[in-house]
């Protein structure tokens, strides 16, 4: 009896071990897929709700458009739940399914609310995969490439952080049948991820479940925040634009009788700014680079107006001079009781005359002498509190929401 006893466990150990051919697994796989009704999820007869665990693994982000509000996002989209009526001999493994068996089994129908253009892989065969672990463990995988929309804030542009969202959704089922939940790791992305104009920051995942027309469904969000890098902007527009100001202070170190220089210094100055404020996002607020170009084409302005006054200034009297000279010593009226001086007269010019007429150009040069300072102190001012305030004090939402 003994010996009866230890041979049928030597058999029966032998027989755990011993491999399982794929004729045996294709059989068993067939059995399993002969009574399975794939329109009805797991436990849907029980009235219990189906775990459905998400994950996202980031392969690349494309584009992100500020004009359009969107961005590209190719990704890996992973599910797992578990369905009981796949449960199979541990020593049969996994079931790796094909394409033609998957569509005998059911899978979430699941949507991205966010989704403008978005669509699977194919070549050469569609990228998804099926795995079902001897527990009834099912394990779903899809590639998946699109566009999605961003509701990007400009506000602190170029100097902007954007909160891009990737939304999943049940479509069919409220969360009464199925809840879907993050992975204890929900998002992976490739180590050599490189975008042009941003840095990828963090990943933020949450749950944000839907009400619609009083039923709720299941949903989770998965928040990429985006560094914008300025260096960029800092070589094409704010060090070119800080120049052109510096340049248009050149003119008070010219002399107040060279009007052509300055007049010329001053118009190229203007013009060359208003060239500077192309290929930019088109929006209905101030942007920091906004204020930034106004603010620099006020002092270029500013600069062309000192001029104008320096220049009236210092020839005022000169042009009261020359006309009363062209009315032989009379003022418009020719009244005799009004006759002033010609610059002829006296040896060339009374004493008070020639003194006014000298006193106005020292206002003028004075003018330039304070405009030498002003200016480039009030710029200085106008840096620090553009800085501070656009890096520092002022935050968006995507600032304020942590990762």
């Amino acid at each position: 009896m003994f010996i009866y006893v230890y041979l049928l466990g030597l058999i029966i150990t032998i027989r755990a071990y011993q491999p399982v051919n794929n004729t045996e697994r294709d059989l068993v796989l067939k059995e399993l897929l002969k009574n399975y009704n794939s329109a009805v999820p797991p436990n849907y007869n029980n009235d219990e709700q189906l775990r459905v665990e998400i994950q996202v693994y980031i392969l690349s982000i494309d584009s992100i458009s500020d004009s359009s509000k969107d961005f590209g996002l190719s990704f890996f989209l992973r599910q797992r739940w578990n369905d009981s009526r796949l449960i199979h001999d541990p020593r049969l493994g996994t079931f790796q399914l094909s394409k033609k068996s998957m569509n005998k089994v059911w899978v979430p129908e699941l949507f991205i609310l966010n989704e403008k253009r978005a669509a699977l892989h194919r070549v050469s065969t569609p990228d998804k995969l099926l795995h079902i672990k001897p527990d009834g463990l099912m394990y779903y995988s899809t590639r998946i490439s699109g566009t999605f929309s961003c509701d990007v804030n400009l506000l602190r542009y170029p100097l902007d952080h954007q909160m891009c969202p990737l939304t999943i959704e049940s479509y069919g089922y409220t969360s009464e049948t199925l809840d879907l939940q993050w992975y204890k790791e929900p998002v992976e992305k490739k180590d050599d991820i490189i975008l042009s104009q941003f840095s990828l920051g963090c990943e933020k995942t949450i749950k944000c479940d839907k009400v619609y027309a009083g039923l709720k469904f299941s949903c989770v969000q998965m928040n990429i925040k985006l560094d914008r890098l300025y260096d960029y902007y800092l070589i094409q527009t704010y060090i070119p634009t800080t120049l052109i100001v510096i340049l248009s202070w050149v003119s008070f170190w010219i002399s107040i009788d060279a009007t052509p220089a300055r007049i010329s210094l001053g118009l190229l100055t203007v013009l060359t700014m208003t060239t500077q404020n192309t290929g930019l996002p088109q929006v209905s607020y101030f942007k920091a680079i906004d204020v930034w170009m106004v603010s620099c084409m006020f002092f270029v302005f500013a600069a062309l107006i000192e001029f104008a006054y320096v220049n009236v200034l210092s020839r005022v009297r000169l042009r009261r001079q020359t006309s009363v000279a062209d009315n032989g010593g009379y003022d418009n009226d020719q009244s005799p009781r009004k006759r002033v001086p010609s610059k002829n007269e006296y040896h060339g010019c009374r004493f008070n005359i020639c003194f006014q007429n000298m006193a106005n150009r020292e206002k003028a040069r004075n003018v330039d002498r304070i405009s030498r300072i002003m200016f480039p102190l009030f710029f200085i001012l106008f840096n620090l509190v553009y800085w501070i305030v656009y890096l520092f004090v002022l935050k968006t939402k995507a600032d304020i929401q942590p990762c």
